[in-house]
Formats: structure tokens, C-alpha cells, sequence
């Protein structure tokens, strides 16, 4: 199967706010992802990355073509994302692609180490992402992702689709060379939603380089910042840091 490969933003009184193995979203076609977001208990890091890697070593084994990406955040929380293909029905082939894999010869019990699990499935939206043709960093580089969540009021999401892909012409406009990746809810509680990442060094790159980008694109940013902030019930953000080392790439 062929795989493809606010707020924090201080602009004045307005705040609106991987490494390798990024995805940078195909510029013409929408890819599915599920997103698994793992709490583990406190104390139980050890377990649980010694478990996580045990997965990938199995998903090796197994021939899983479906890669995987993981991010950590600082409050024993993991983001584990699967790449899926362009026609959602990949999701049952991944399933029996997971189940298929060998057993673990050194099982390690979830209990008493993962608190809970929420998976949500999102579409990526390369129409309303920048993905400028010479970008700031090459996916080597990326070792911090800033994800920006954006839940439109009922009724709303087409207009906050609308705001989101003027905001990415502007930045165009303005000759911004830094990625921002936007996806889509399409299966989850909180639907409709849409995902704005952005990419750093570290977190002191991607807070420089931020405020940077916001103050060159001015006023007509925050106003259509503004603007958006009003057509969402609520927004959210956080900060994770790429974990390469528990995520997982196909050799094929």
C-alpha cells in the first residue's frame, strides 16, 4: 500500500493563541490519522516506555505498515499518532495489521501504569496549512510540536475553515517560512475541532520564531485572530516534546 508521506501568541494586548518523522501533510491530498492520547500514572514512566518500545519491536516484527509518531508532554501525558492513507477504510487493514503481530515474550501488564486513554480520529487540512516549498526546519531538526486546538461554535466551522485558510494566505503573503499543520476532527466528542501545529527546535526556538512571525504579519493577523476567537465556544494549547525513540517507521 502507497503511504503518503489562541492561544499563546503575545501580539500587544491579544493573546491568541517532530526530529525525525514528521509529516508534513501531502500539498494536495488529505491523510486520516488516529490520535491516541495516553495518562499514565505517576512514578510509572519506566513501565511505560519499556511497554511502548516492547509494541514497537512487535510492530516490527509484524511488517505493520502503518508508521507512528509520539510526542511527550510534561505532565504524564503521551501522544501517539497513526498515519493512516487517504481512504479511511485503511483503518481496518491497520487493525488487522495490529492484531496480527507476534505475542510479547515479555508481557507487561497496563494495569496500575496507564490511567486512561482518549483516540479521536482527524483529517488533515493541507488547504488551510502553510507548507512553505523551502521551510525553516528540516524534519531532523524538530524536536518540539505546539498544537493549537480551535472548537468553533455550533454552526461555525465552515467560517473558522474560511478565517483559517485567509490566515494561511496571509502568511504566505508575508513570506513566512515556518510550517503550521492544521487537521480536522472528524470522529471525537468534542468534533468539530480543527488542530493548528507548529513546529521547533525547542521550546525557545518555537517561542522566538512565534512571536517573530506574529509581529511581521501586524495588524491584519490579529484582526483576523480576533475574529476567530469569537466564532469558538472555547480553544486550548499545549506543548509536547517529539519522541523519536518510541515512535515507529516502516521499512516499506
Amino acid at each position: 500500500m502507497d503511504k503518503k508521506s489562541v492561544v499563546k501568541f503575545v501580539l500587544g494586548a491579544c493573546v491568541i493563541g517532530w526530529g525525525s518523522g514528521v509529516n508534513t501533510q501531502d500539498a494536495e491530498a488529505q491523510q486520516f490519522q488516529i490520535l491516541e492520547e495516553i495518562s499514565i500514572a505517576p512514578g510509572t514512566t519506566e513501565e511505560f516506555e519499556t511497554a511502548s518500545k516492547n509494541r514497537t519491536a512487535r510492530m516490527v516484527a509484524g511488517n505493520v505498515t502503518f508508521g507512528r509518531l509520539v510526542r511527550e508532554r510534561n505532565d504524564n501525558v503521551y501522544r501517539f499518532v497513526t498515519f493512516l492513507d487517504e481512504d479511511f477504510s485503511s483503518v481496518a487493514e491497520w487493525r488487522e495489521q495490529i492484531a496480527a503481530m507476534p505475542a510479547s515474550s515479555t508481557p507487561v501488564s497496563a494495569a496500575g501504569i496507564i490511567d486512561h486513554i482518549d483516540r479521536s480520529v482527524w483529517q488533515t487540512r493541507p488547504d488551510l496549512s502553510h507548507l512553505p516549498d523551502a521551510s525553516r526546519l528540516q524534519n531532523a531538526e524538530i524536536g518540539f510540536v505546539y498544537d493549537i486546538r480551535l472548537y468553533p461554535k455550533f454552526g461555525a466551522a465552515e467560517e473558522v475553515g474560511e478565517l483559517l485558510r485567509s490566515i494561511s494566505a496571509l502568511t504566505a503573503r508575508h513570506g513566512i517560512n515556518s510550517r503550521r499543520l492544521v487537521s480536522e476532527l472528524v470522529i471525537g466528542s468534542e468534533a468539530p475541532a480543527f488542530s493548528l501545529r507548529f513546529l521547533g527546535r525547542d521550546q525557545e526556538d518555537f517561542n522566538v520564531t512565534w512571536a517573530r512571525d506574529g509581529e511581521t504579519m501586524g495588524a491584519e493577523f490579529r484582526a483576523l485572530v480576533n475574529q476567530l476567537l469569537r466564532l469558538c465556544r472555547n480553544s486550548g494549547q499545549e506543548g509536547y516534546t517529539a519522541r523519536p525513540d518510541l515512535g515507529y517507521q516502516p521499512s516499506n
